[in-house]
């Protein structure tokens, strides 16, 4: 018994030694690890990074409504200092997965040039694209974003899959072509009840109403494109 318990007392202090480690990482450490070349540099800015990690990995659970809202440069901005320990310091965020040496290089890099909205070189990113009434665009901005995390073949959501085929051949009537307000997608993503989807109780932002208009336009429309 002694044996066991000094085993467990080992790993504890081992793993509490690595971590403190990785917390107190040098500036000159973190800039080799994380280094770009100028040009890559001179490319950063919000619409890069939102387009790269805010909004793909993010926004599902810091959207609108939240005590951290990232859906928006001012947000960001102003949650700087908890993005920064969130996912350098703690590493407890995204959720959902660590991000990849390329995210993190591409986000430490703007942070530290002082997180501009506009990239160095000048060179304007294009406007993001408007969600449409269509499968590709909706599974785009809303599918992969905020419902793949979990409905997937591995996920908790495995029995409700998003692709285009299993949403309109789903015997829970998922989608009704013609027919939003009886097609159980459009039910739960528009109640308000502890059952509303994304589930609130999980963390998970409800989605914009301009995510909501799409989806039943697309459904209204026959559910075709």
């Amino acid at each position: 018994m002694k044996k066991i318990a000094s085993t467990y007392i080992f790993l504890s202090l081992f793993l509490t030694g690595c971590n403190y480690s990785m917390l107190k990482e040098s500036s000159d450490e973190r800039a080799a690890k994380f280094g770009l070349p100028g040009d890559k540099i001179s490319e950063l800015s919000y619409s890069m990074i939102n387009h790269r990690i805010f909004f793909p990995r993010c926004v599902a659970c810091h959207g609108a409504g939240t005590n951290v809202n990232l859906e928006t440069y001012a947000g960001v901005v102003s949650n700087l200092a908890l993005i920064k320990k969130a996912i350098f310091q703690d590493m407890s965020m995204p959720k959902q997965g660590s991000l990849s040496v390329e995210e993190l290089s591409y986000l430490w890099n703007w942070i530290n040039l002082g997180a501009p909205e506009q990239a160095q070189n000048g060179n304007l990113s294009p406007a993001p694209e408007s969600i449409l009434p269509t499968y590709d665009s909706i599974n785009t901005h809303v599918f992969m974003s905020s419902c793949k995390d979990c409905h997937n073949p591995n996920g908790s959501g495995k029995r409700i899959l998003f692709d285009k085929e299993s949403l309109l051949n789903s015997p829970l009537e998922l989608i009704i072509p013609g027919n939003p307000d009886e097609s159980g997608l459009v039910i739960a993503i528009e109640r308000m009840d502890d059952k509303r989807m994304p589930p609130g109780k999980e963390g998970y932002s409800q989605l914009k109403d301009e995510d909501k208009l799409a989806i039943r336009k697309w459904i209204e429309n026959g559910a075709k494109d």
